[in-house]
This record gives C-alpha cells, sequence and structure tokens, in this order.
C-alpha cells in the first residue's frame, strides 16, 4: 500500500497584527501530545525553540456558501498561525534539514444532521400515529362500527414505515453527532458524560450543552504536528500532538474570530489541554501582510 505524504510548504511570513477586541465568544479547545512527546524548558523557564515547516491539510467547506471562510486562504491562515506559534517558541525554518515537526492544518465548517429532514420524520410519525388513533381500535368490522380491514392493514403500514423513518434520522443524527465530536475534540468528554447522565440529572445539561454545539454549523482550526524527520526520510508520519479549535458560525464570521480562536488554542500548543475546555474570549479582528512560499516540497509516497 502506497502512502501519500502532504505537501510541505516553507513559508516567508509578513506582518501579522491580531487585535483582540471586548467582544467575546465562546471557543472550545482540545489538545493530545502522542508518542511522548513533551517539551524541553530552558533555564529561564521558556520552552525551547523548535522549527517546523506547515502542511496543507483538508478544508472543510461545510452547508452553506460563507464568504468569510471560502476567501480566507491557507497562506493567511498559516501567516497567522505563525504569529501566535512563535509565542510558544515555535519557529519556522526555511531548510528541510532544520526542520523538527511537519505541522498539517485542517480548517473549515462542519456539517451537523439535516435537522430539516428530521423533523419531516417525526412530522411523519405523529400525522401516521394520530391518524391510526383517531379510529379508535377495531371492533366487528365496518358495519359493526369497527374499522374496515383495508384501512387497518393501511394505516399499520403507514405507522410502521412512519417509525422506520424515524429510526434511520435518529441513525443519521448519531453518526453526524459522533463524526463532528470527533472532529471537534467533543468525543472524549460527551462519551464520558453519556455513561454518567441517566445517573445524575445534573448531567444531563452539560451533555446537552455539548450535544447542541456538535449539532450546529461551527468553524474549526486543527494543528497536527509530526515528526518532520520522521515523516520526510522515513516516511513515517508519528504524530507528537493535536490541537483542535472551534466556535459557533452563529453571529460570527471567519475571517474576523480566527484571531481569537488561534489565540485562546495557543496556550495549549504541544501539551495536553486537560479535557475539552469551553471558555469565553475576547472577539479579535486581524490584518494580515502577505506571505510568500519559499518552496513547496512536493508530497511523496510509501
Amino acid at each position: 500500500m502506497r502512502m501519500a505524504i502532504w505537501p510541505v510548504i516553507l513559508l516567508a511570513l509578513g506582518a501579522t497584527t491580531p487585535a483582540i477586541g471586548k467582544d467575546e465568544i465562546l471557543t472550545a479547545v482540545y489538545s493530545s501530545a502522542y508518542n511522548g512527546y513533551a517539551r524541553t524548558k530552558l533555564p529561564d523557564g521558556s520552552f525551547k525553540p523548535e522549527t517546523y515547516a506547515f502542511g496543507q491539510g483538508q478544508y472543510g467547506d461545510g452547508q452553506m456558501r460563507d464568504p468569510s471562510i471560502e476567501h480566507f486562504t491557507f497562506l493567511q491562515l498559516a501567516q497567522l498561525l505563525a504569529t501566535f506559534l512563535a509565542r510558544q517558541n515555535y519557529l519556522p525554518t526555511h531548510s528541510p534539514d532544520q526542520t523538527d515537526l511537519a505541522i498539517v492544518v485542517h480548517w473549515g465548517t462542519t456539517i451537523p444532521f439535516d435537522e430539516g429532514t428530521y423533523r419531516n420524520a417525526m412530522d411523519t410519525l405523529s400525522t401516521a400515529m394520530t391518524n391510526a388513533q383517531s379510529f379508535g381500535p377495531p371492533s366487528g368490522g365496518a358495519m359493526g362500527g369497527g374499522m374496515a380491514p383495508g384501512l387497518q392493514s393501511s394505516l399499520d403500514g403507514e405507522v410502521t414505515g412512519a417509525l422506520m423513518m424515524m429510526q434511520m434520522e435518529n441513525r443519521q443524527r448519531e453518526l453526524a453527532d459522533r463524526r463532528n465530536a470527533a472532529l471537534l475534540g467533543y468525543l472524549p468528554e460527551m462519551s464520558r458524560l453519556d455513561d454518567l447522565r441517566w445517573s445524575f440529572p445534573g448531567i444531563a445539561s452539560q451533555y446537552q450543552d455539548l450535544a447542541g454545539d456538535v449539532e450546529e454549523d461551527r468553524y474549526y482550526v486543527i494543528l497536527a504536528a509530526y515528526d518532520f524527520r520522521s515523516a520526510w526520510k522515513t516516511k513515517q508520519r508519528k504524530l507528537l500532538w493535536i490541537t483542535r479549535v472551534s466556535i459557533s458560525t452563529r453571529g460570527n464570521r471567519f475571517d474576523e474570530q480566527v484571531a481569537a480562536m488561534i489565540q485562546s488554542a495557543s496556550r495549549y500548543f504541544g501539551r495536553d489541554s486537560g479535557g475539552l475546555q469551553r471558555t469565553d474570549v475576547p472577539a479579535g479582528k486581524v490584518e494580515i501582510g502577505q506571505p510568500k512560499v519559499i518552496e513547496v516540497l512536493p508530497p511523496t509516497t510509501k
């Protein structure tokens, strides 16, 4: 089996000026370290610098047209990320031989379950059950004041079909929720609360808050850091850390709030966040200079 290794982009980064405002947005962050990765601290308490190159990951275009993210290019996003990575002593490099990490960036908008079809299925089931109940149980056939056998069979079939449709919609909802929960970093916390919410009523509201998040459209940015030398020389992907951050699209624009998103996540770059962190952070806007691509190293295969 041949495995593609993402193209790596070496950048020269211009000035980036994030401006954090007074309004707040609810931001969700989940970060984990893997394969024994840990930052080394210097005598002054700062982290030992590590170098990186960006890899362009997948873009999720959501279910609605949204110019605020569609027109925000990967190079603009990489330049903004570089500003906050530098604050954690992650530094870009122009040479593959001097690169410690390949930071692959995924971004986009989630696609939640289709609430419209779900509501249609519920309405169909409600109508079918109402029709069946309005005639009452059969009692001696049509001439005896009961329901005609043909009508009984038709109504039974209507209810059965509506129930099957509702079961299918519930399954699709569960799959969509689980997919988005995994993408956004909600899955571990939702799984933990799901085991408790039936025994502890207070937990149920916490679970519903998280379920409400994954069932709405959300902007997300994901940084996955791999051992660059392992990926480039041995073609093995060794994941070292991954950080996920997201906000609701409701009332927000990606190009205006992405700075606040990344600032909220940046404190966890390269380490565990201690579970899902949902916090209000100041909204942000950003002015971005012109990034310059030094070199694009093509993907290799194994």
